[in-house]
């Protein structure tokens, strides 16, 4: 999948190139992402992105772990690189930070204990990324498709119960522009203004 490669990579070139957001205060960094080339301002250090340990064995073990088959996409995205923050052009939306773990303990805690699972994980959603402050991006995987390519759908952290529609796969969120997020948001609050 050299189109997620490219823009995993033309991402973080950006980030580097305009210093966003690169440093994190997290004590326990790994050697391996930390980037002493970014100085350390009182606890917060610089990281960089590095390739990612797992493999398909080990999102196998996340896949029987939740009971649903990940994205063809999203499991590329997975065994391609770990970082602390991934900034792509739709800038709603907020991926959680990806660190190297193949006890796969970050994950058991993304998908239960963050939210219940019976409103998200029971009911086929996989919860994958924030959106802006307002809620979660979520993979259907009641909505079958070819690789598991599912929709996305938005959930509003306030009410689990709605999901809207948000993008056709993975591809199309990753490909989009930097205005899909506010549309969007204008959307949303249309249908809220009218309930």
């Amino acid at each position: 999948m050299r189109w997620l490669e490219d823009i995993i990579d033309s991402t973080f070139d950006k980030m580097a190139k305009e210093k966003i957001l690169m440093s994190t205060p997290d004590p326990d960094m790994s050697e391996e992402m930390f980037d002493p080339t970014i100085p350390i301002d009182s606890d917060w250090k610089g990281w960089k992105p590095i390739p990612s340990v797992l493999d398909d064995s080990d999102l196998n073990r996340l896949e029987k772990m939740i009971g649903i088959e990940l994205p063809r996409s999203y499991r590329h995205f997975l065994k391609y690189k770990h970082f602390y923050e991934l900034d792509i052009p739709d800038f709603t939306v907020n991926f959680p930070t990806h660190l190297p773990d193949k006890s796969l303990n970050g994950f058991k805690e993304w998908f239960f204990e963050y939210y219940d699972p019976e409103l998200l994980i029971e009911k086929g959603l996989i919860y994958f990324a924030g959106f802006e402050d307002y809620g979660l991006l979520c993979f259907d995987s009641t909505k079958k498709r070819e690789n598991s390519e599912y929709p996305i759908v938005f959930i509003d952290h306030e009410d689990l119960t709605k999901k809207h529609h948000y993008s056709n796969d993975f591809k199309e969120l990753m490909t989009a522009d930097n205005e899909r997020g506010n549309r969007f948001i204008v959307e949303l609050n249309e249908y809220y203004r009218k309930q």
